[in-house]
């Protein structure tokens, strides 16, 4: 039987990586981007996917989106959620709206689309859930330049256990914490981040490619005996 597989956050990076690899391996894959963007339709005329468009942070806008996927006649088997945001907000100033926008984009997001999917799941007792925090969550690897965003991944850590106790048996839930990965986001790295990348144990950032692999195992049936769990995928930066 064909899975069904939405990816919340495929326009680009991580999450359009996942798209062409779930579509690779036989997976109906369904699209979303916040915008109906330019990237967005690129993706769904070469994979042959269709596409839905919602703002992550708004929760009515989300279950709408998951309605009319419904109407549509799929019934999603995985939920791979990859929405996320970054920006500077220091631990010694800053602006607290910046905090809150972290908080809303990385934490609340994911929440959403979890709380939107889980009932279908449920009914049919079946569901995988995997989302994407960062290494920027763990307490060794906080960053002070970013802390908002350092914190919000964090609380999602927390989220996904927390959605692991609430919908076990039937659902699973778990994370990957990425390290440094060659996305959009590389043209911004500090020279201190390249000295991190250049310093992990395997001497190189990740590709989104790899990071894809480990979210299509965790919502695979291989990984069926695990839940709960936020998984490094750090090319050994935390372990050095």
């Amino acid at each position: 039987m064909t899975r069904t597989v939405l990816i919340a956050g495929s326009s680009r990076g991580i999450g359009a990586a996942t798209a062409r690899l779930e579509a690779a391996r036989g997976s109906q894959v369904l699209l979303h981007g916040r915008t109906n963007s330019e990237h967005l339709n690129t993706l769904a005329a070469e994979l042959g996917a269709p596409t839905f468009t919602c703002d992550s942070q708004d929760a009515a806008a989300v279950s709408r989106a998951v309605d009319e996927i419904a109407e549509q006649g799929y019934a999603i088997d995985a939920l791979i959620c990859t929405v996320g945001s970054v920006q500077q907000t220091s631990a010694l100033s800053g602006d607290t709206e910046a905090w809150i926008e972290e908080y809303r984009s990385n934490v609340l997001g994911p929440v959403n689309f979890i709380r939107a999917v889980s009932p279908g799941m449920t009914t049919r007792q079946r569901g995988r859930i995997a989302l994407v925090s960062s290494i920027r969550g763990r307490d060794n690897l906080a960053s002070p330049e970013v802390t908002g965003y350092s914190a919000a991944k964090a609380a999602l850590e927390n989220v996904t256990a927390s959605f692991a106790k609430a919908l076990a048996p039937t659902i699973t839930v778990n994370a990957v914490a990425p390290g440094f990965v060659m996305t959009d986001m590389a043209s911004t790295w500090s020279a201190d981040v390249r000295r991190d990348v250049a310093s992990n144990l395997l001497g190189r950032a990740g590709q989104p490619e790899e990071i894809a692999e480990l979210l299509s195992f965790l919502t695979g049936a291989g990984a069926s005996f695990i839940t709960g769990q936020t998984i490094l995928a750090d090319g050994g930066l935390d372990a050095r």
